[in-house]
Order: structure tokens, then sequence, then C-alpha cells
């Protein structure tokens, strides 16, 4: 049971792995591995017919129920917690990056930086061992066209409707900046891919620029099995870059009343 992402950043709430990076995510991995073998355990008690229906579901109920933990982590430390937002407990992407990749991944979710004393909210920043992602979703209906563009606004068409809608280039562009600019003033020696992620539909850019990695239907699987894929341990280059980005990010909270 190793598909359980670490949320390190959750947009500007206080998090756990800002006040230890060295000390959270392998206490992560071990709390999460012994709930795991406490419920494989009892599940193993149960008929043989009951198991084979239940596999997936299994898992499934264990990411799920591991799941406001993880926002928990996320949005409070031992002295001081934030106050969470009840629409991250139903975010469907959030839960996406958090349940389908291992638990050597940092996700910051929307997180808040501050650049210059002004705050600036970022898209999604995904550290595994040998890179960093910065990542825009955008997905409409099933089966529907964005045809790209260095203009301020897309096409999307699907078969009955043709929309106009902002470039997802605005925010990666600025979320990649801003990563790479913490990662050059930090001395961060680490590769800075970026992506636009459709799972749903798909892409129609003749010219896109030479650093962005579209991933639309076509080619999703094979990204996506090469991400989880990845099998190398935590890093400590990854530990020092997630530990500078958590750094530039703002925090807003208050102090626990024990």
């Amino acid at each position: 049971m190793s598909n359980l992402g670490q949320l390190i950043k959750l947009q500007d709430y206080i998090s756990r792995y800002e006040t230890d990076i060295y000390r959270y995510p392998s206490q992560f991995i071990r709390v999460k591995q012994q709930q795991w073998d406490k419920v494989k355990s009892e599940w193993e008690s149960f008929p043989f017919t009951k198991k084979l229906k239940q596999i997936d579901q299994l898992k499934q109920g264990f990411l799920d129920s591991i799941f406001p933990f993880q926002l928990k982590w996320a949005s409070s430390t031992v002295r001081d917690k934030s106050f969470i937002d009840q629409e991250f407990y139903e975010d469907q992407n959030l839960k996406y990056f958090l349940q389908s990749f291992p638990d050597t991944y940092f996700l910051l979710y929307k997180p808040v930086f501050l650049i210059k004393n002004a705050p600036v909210e970022l898209d999604i920043i995904f550290i595994s061992p040998i890179c960093t992602w910065c990542i825009t979703l955008i997905e409409g209906e099933d089966n529907s066209v964005f045809l790209g563009s260095n203009e301020r606004f897309w096409i999307e068409k699907s078969i009955n409707n043709e929309k106009k809608v902002l470039s997802p280039l605005i925010g990666l562009d600025r979320t990649e900046k801003i990563v790479r600019k913490v990662y050059e003033v930090n001395k961060i020696e680490m590769p800075v891919k970026k992506v636009l992620l459709n799972r749903t539909g798909y892409f129609d850019y003749p010219y896109p620029p030479y650093d962005l990695t579209l991933i639309d239907k076509k080619v999703y699987d094979d990204w996506f099995q090469s991400l989880r894929s990845v099998s190398s341990p935590l890093k400590s280059i990854q530990l020092k870059a997630a530990k500078t980005l958590l750094s530039w990010c703002a925090s807003s909270y208050i102090r626990r009343q024990f």
C-alpha cells in the first residue's frame, strides 16, 4: 500500500511539514503502514468468498479513511491550527493526487506564496524524489478539445458547444517561474517540469512552448504509469526542495486552546 502521496501544504493553512520536513514524511509513512497492516489483518479474518469481492473496496476504503488525517496534518501543528474550508474534504482533484501516487511524492495544493510581501496563489506543485512538477488541470466536457494558443483565451470545443476559457498557461507559467526562482536563489538543483493535465479530453495546440508538456487522454496512461513507477526512496535534495518552498509560503493560523 504505497499509493498515498503526502500533502505538505494546502493553500495558506499551517502545515506540520513546515515545522519539520525531516521528521514528518517518514512518520507519515510509518503511521500509514501501521494502519494498513491493521486493516489488512482484520480483512484477512473474513471468509474467503467475502474477500474476493472486497479487495478493491478495502484499498479505497483505507485511502478514504486516511484522507481526513492528511488534511489534519496539512492544517495544524502540535501548537497551532488553521480553519480548513469544507470544500477540500470533497475535492476530487486533491484526492486524485493524494490517492494515486507513491508516498514519496510531496504535494503543495494551491499554495499561497509570499512574493515581496504580497500573497500569490499558485497551482499544483508535486515534488517527486527526482523532479518537481508544476501542474495545471484543465478539464471540461468528456472528449472535448481545447484549442491552445499564446492568446489570453483558449477555446473549448465539444460536440454541441464552443466556449472561451482563460488560458491555463497564465497560472502554470506563474507557478513554474516562482518555483524556479526559489530554487535558483537557494541553489536547489532539481529539474522543474510544467504540465497541462487533461484526463477527460484532448489538446489541439500546434506550436506549444518547448518547455511545456501536454498530457491529455491520448498519452495520460503512459504519463500516469511513469510517475507511479518511480520507486526511489525519499531523497535529501527532495526534502531540501520541499523545505525551501514551504519557507516561502504564507500561513494563517491561531494558537490551539489546551
